[in-house]
């Protein structure tokens, strides 16, 4: 099953060392990840403190959750902009 895959590198700059473009990109990469993460626990574990001093479970919950999502993408969506107004 795997004999037939083809593996195709993603190209990577000419000005570049190998190792440092790797390194550089991961880290970038890992810390989107990471925002995301923490922007979404932030919200839902806020609304989950408030629904349990409000008792209102578990709308206070979801509702950080939401917003929580909508921070994380709005830091992914403004990284995206300084990466391609850094590369035009």
């Amino acid at each position: 099953m795997l004999e037939n895959s083809h593996f195709v590198p993603l190209p990577m700059p000419q000005n570049q060392k190998p190792a440092k473009f790797f390194d550089r990109d991961l880290l970038r990469y890992g810390n989107i990840g990471l925002e995301m993460l923490v922007s979404v626990l932030i919200g839902a574990g806020g609304g989950y403190l408030l629904d349990r001093y409000l008792n209102s479970r578990p709308w206070l919950m979801i509702i950080g959750f939401i917003l929580g999502s909508a921070a994380g993408f709005r830091n992914l969506f403004r990284l995206f902009h300084e990466w391609k107004n850094k590369k035009d």
